[in-house]
């Protein structure tokens, strides 16, 4: 019996398409892997990427929607769901990728601390974000 090439093996397989990812701006090439690899164990492909614009977009409404939309959920703005994701990715990254991450984070964060007030009617329980208003 001879040897089938190693072509004429793969020939008959299926073609596999790499795994779409999102390039998260401002983050070197180590932390986009930690991102990556992150992402294919908890999170969903480009979910950093996603809840990071997400969570900019939310920051950016007039600050009337701001807070409501972090707490009450909004089907067209995402909610507080993108920092809820973007806290996930925070504290399951190694430090130096999450340091970098945060760097992005931080200043989204004040802008929406300097928008919004403190909210004494929502539980202690609930993250910072949703307590906001």
């Amino acid at each position: 019996m001879t040897r089938r090439r190693p072509a004429q093996v793969r020939g008959g397989l299926a073609a596999r398409r790499p795994a779409a990812f999102t390039v998260v701006d401002g983050l070197d090439a180590a932390a986009q892997l930690d991102v990556r690899a992150l992402e294919r164990s908890r999170l969903t492909p480009g979910a950093v990427a996603k809840a990071l614009e997400s969570w900019r977009q939310q920051v950016r409404l007039p600050r009337r929607y701001a807070a409501d939309t972090a707490y009450h959920g909004c089907p067209c703005c995402d909610g507080g769901y993108g920092r809820a994701e973007l806290e996930i990715a925070l504290h399951a990254l190694p430090r130096r990728s999450a340091r970098q991450l945060r760097a992005l984070v931080e200043p989204v964060d004040r802008a929406f601390l300097a928008r919004t007030l403190p909210d004494p009617h929502t539980p202690d329980y609930r993250p910072w974000w949703e307590r906001r208003c």
